[in-house]
């Protein structure tokens, strides 16, 4: 849990999960970002079994994933942007040796089965096609552009229901563990920080963003 410190400082920043908030600038998801940033409204408390059973094994799971690939891993990182002052990445982990960003999540396994593509995918797991939630695939990408680097790590830990509930139980192995390589998409990545810059500027100077304003003043 943040400090109200940390708070305060992240209100002046925008990190690499909020960046999917900015794909339309006029969305709810943006609109309510923007009033957090500018004071207008307070953090939501989010609590579930999904995020207390994270908070539990994130490290379990971490400690996993340099066990099976033989990789040392740095910790709980801030990273500043070089190109867009004020985007701040909180990595998870990293790879020591290549920067690569290593992004952990603990999931359900049937939330797990509806990322299984039938058609379009955006990565792809033991053969298995996926289309991966726009937050974690957005928070990936933003943390390998951050970083400078061409690939990164979905790291997803999956649980049954029972699991779920008792977390303190479960140890991680490759039943759980599914390590899903995501390449950088330097395109979007480009209208990501161009998106970011515009969305921070509009934090400055708590001036409400729009989504014509920046397509009219940034894109064309």
């Amino acid at each position: 849990m943040l400090s109200l410190n940390e708070r305060e400082e992240r209100k002046k920043q925008l990190g690499a999960s909020e960046i999917y908030k900015i794909l339309n600038f006029d969305s709810e998801d943006c609109q309510r970002l923007w009033a957090l940033k500018v004071g207008l409204r307070d953090y939501d408390v989010l609590d579930n079994d999904a995020i207390t059973a994270g908070n539990i094994l994130e490290e379990d799971c971490l400690k996993f994933y340099e066990m099976t690939t033989k990789n040392k891993l740095i910790y709980n990182e801030r990273i500043k942007n070089k190109r867009v002052p004020g985007l701040v990445v909180s990595l998870d982990a990293r790879e020591k040796d290549s920067s690569i960003p290593v992004e952990n999540k603990v999931i359900n396994q049937r939330t797990f089965e509806k990322w299984i593509a039938k058609r379009s995918f955006n990565a792809e797991w033991n053969q298995i096609k996926l289309n991966i939630p726009r937050n974690y695939f957005l928070q990936l990408q933003i943390q390998m552009a951050t970083l400078d680097v061409g690939m990164g790590i979905l790291n997803i830990n999956t649980l049954t229901d029972e699991e779920q509930e008792n977390p303190l139980d479960v140890n991680i192995s490759e039943i759980h563990n599914k390590q899903i390589l995501i390449k950088r998409d330097s395109n979007l990545t480009n209208v990501l920080e161009n998106r970011a810059k515009y969305m921070l500027n509009c934090m400055k100077y708590k001036k409400r963003p729009s989504e014509i304003e920046y397509l009219e003043k940034y894109e064309f």
